[in-house]
This record gives structure tokens, sequence and C-alpha cells, in this order.
């Protein structure tokens, strides 16, 4: 009753016994026959069995110290003689495979039960880890990603060099509030968009500052874009896109492997949405800057409704690729705006704005 065929490896030789296993009550006995023929016995305390977890039939135990002894048997009998001859000790713990032995509506049940806890966990539990790790991020290490990133990037536009130097001349003279070295590349394209890197890089589509008329809605536009990279918005982003890649080399700790996974992904990620919550941030830090410099906030009313009477469907704006442009975000503008006080006439901030107008003629 207590006897079983097994395969023995003695740790030393390559080659596998035929052997018998047999259960005393503290501790475990293999007879078998070496190469000349000599009847051999090993014993097992039966403390140190280790059981060897896998996904067939075939159970296997280890024992000793490296090169460890070890145990093939595939009577399916075993498992219960064990559970009956010790049961103070477990050698088994409930395998994977045990669930393909229940019936159909309990395997489908465990499978919905999988999908939605991997649903919660994409849809609340990884935004939630991106914001985190984004906090956590180097600062240095970020400008240097989203360096790479616009390197990698920027040879698919075509840059117009002149509009580059004099929208930059246009931000320098606007306190945009934030640690981050702001740098604007303007590019020749007509879609009505722009977009923020991680670390300071903003890319700004010529088509957006031909729709615009004064200076109060570009400043708006470099203001909201600055407030995504300010409170880190495209990283968050970035990281819950590429969540799985990431989180594996931040596990490994392989900065390098972060930033090669950004720079292969780098036309993707520039077009990654914001959500409501982000933009709504953005909103708000933008519109701090603006009372902080003293500019009035019609900017922003007037930047939305410039793309607003664009496109004329509100959602089916161009710039919802990057930016939901929602009612409510207008509403809120107009709101700032009615309790805004004092305005100051910033003339430096105009004649900057009339050479960005004479280079877009």
């Amino acid at each position: 009753m207590y006897n079983f065929s097994v395969r023995y490896h003695d740790g030393r030789l390559s080659i596998a016994h035929d052997a018998t296993l047999t259960l005393m009550p503290d501790h475990w006995l293999i007879h078998y026959r070496d190469p000349s023929g000599e009847l051999v016995s090993a014993r097992w305390a039966l403390h140190s069995i280790v059981t060897d977890e896998n996904f067939s039939n075939l159970f296997i135990f280890r024992y000793g110290e490296f090169p460890q002894q070890t145990i093939e048997c595939k009577d399916d009998r075993l498992p219960e003689t064990l559970k009956k001859r010790y049961s103070e000790k477990v050698f088994f713990k409930r395998r994977i495979t045990d669930i393909f032995k229940l019936n159909n509506t309990t395997i489908v049940g465990v499978a919905l039960a999988v999908l939605a806890l991997m649903g919660l966990g994409y849809w609340f539990g990884l935004p939630w880890l991106a914001g985190a790790v984004a906090s956590r991020f180097p600062v240095s290490t970020e400008v240097q990603m989203g360096d790479t990133m616009y390197e990698n990037m920027i040879r698919a536009y075509d840059v117009d060099e002149r509009l580059t130097a004099v929208t930059s001349d246009f931000a320098k003279a606007i306190d945009f509030k934030t640690h981050y070295p702001i740098r604007i590349t303007v590019v020749k394209n007509k879609e009505v968009n722009a977009f923020a890197l991680p670390g300071g890089r903003i890319v700004v589509f010529d088509g957006i500052l031909r729709k615009m008329h004064t200076k109060e809605e570009l400043a708006a536009l470099l203001a909201h874009e600055v407030s995504h990279v300010h409170y880190r918005h495209s990283l968050r982003n970035i990281f819950r896109s590429l969540g799985g890649y990431l989180f594996i080399s931040l596990l490994l700790n392989d900065v390098n492997g972060v930033v090669t996974v950004l720079a292969d992904n780098s036309n993707t990620l520039a077009n990654l949405t914001y959500s409501r919550e982000l933009e709504t941030e953005a909103d708000s830090k933008g519109m701090a800057i603006f009372k902080a410099n003293g500019l009035d906030l019609k900017g922003f009313v007037d930047l939305f409704t410039v793309l607003k009477g664009e496109h004329g469907d509100v959602e089916a704006l161009k710039l919802l690729s990057t930016h939901p442009l929602t009612e409510d975000r207008l509403r809120a503008a107009a709101a700032m705006v009615k309790g805004q006080g004092a305005v100051r006439d910033d003339g430096d901030l105009e004649r900057k704005w009339e050479v960005i107008e004479n280079e877009l003629k």
C-alpha cells in the first residue's frame, strides 16, 4: 500500500534509476540497483522533502543540498496516499491546472472574474500607478526622455525655424511658474494642433497659429501646454499607455530601457489623449499663469471659440486628438473671465505677437 514505482536521480550521475519508493512513518526509503547491479537504498527525512510545482500529472520531489536528489512518480494514487499517511504535512498546493477539472460553468465564471480584475487593474490601478511613478521620476531623466522623444519624432516634420524663433521669444516674455526648461518648436502643418512632451518640449503646428487673432490666444495655448508639462501629464499618459513595458524596465532599474521604449513609440505618444480631469487641471494652472502675469483670461475663451468656430461641432475638433474640448471647459473659462480683476496692458508681448503675425503672412 505504501510502495510506489518511481524514477530516481541521485544528483551525482546523469542517469535515472528505476526504483521503489516506500513511505515510512517519518521518512521515505528509495530502493534501486546501481549500474553494477548492487541493491542500494537512500533515506529521505520527511521534513526536508520539497515538492516541485509543475503543470502536469508527473509528481516530482526534491531532497538535499545541491546537487539535489529527485524522485518522479506518475501514479495518480500518490497524492491521496500522502495526504492520509502524513496528515500533518502538506505536499501539494492547489494548482492552476486543477481549474480545468471544474465544470464549464465554473470555468467561465473564473475566466470572467479574471477579466474583470484585469479591467479594474487597467482602468483604476494603472492610472494610479502611472501617477505614482511619474511623481517620483527624476526631472533630469524626464528631460532626457523628452529630448530623446523629440529628436526621434521631429524628423517627420518640417520645422519653421523663423516662426520657432519668434514664438520662443514670445514665450520668454511670460512667467509660466514652472521649473521646467520650456523649449518651443513650430512646424509646418495645416492641422490645428499642439502637444507637449515630457521635460518641457512643446510642438506647435503653424496651422493653429494662423487661426489666432490675439496675443492672449497664443499665450493661452502655451500656458495650457506648459501646465501639462508642469504637472507631468504627458509622463503619466505615457506610463499608462506603455505600462507593461515601462513597468518591467523600471522594475529592473533600466532607465536606458525606458528611454528606448519611449523613443521607439514617440510618434504614437504624441497623439495620446488626455483625460477630462487632466485637461481641467491644465486649464486651471494655465489660468493661474494668466492671473499672475496680468493677462486677460478672455484669451482662453477666444482660443476655444476660434477652435469651435473653425470646426463647427465642438466634439469634432482636430484638437480632440490630444485635448478633449468640451462645453464644460468653455463655460468654466467664461466664468473665470467674469471674476478677473485688473488686466495690465503688456506692450512688449503685443509687439512680439505682431512679429509673429508678420511671419505668418
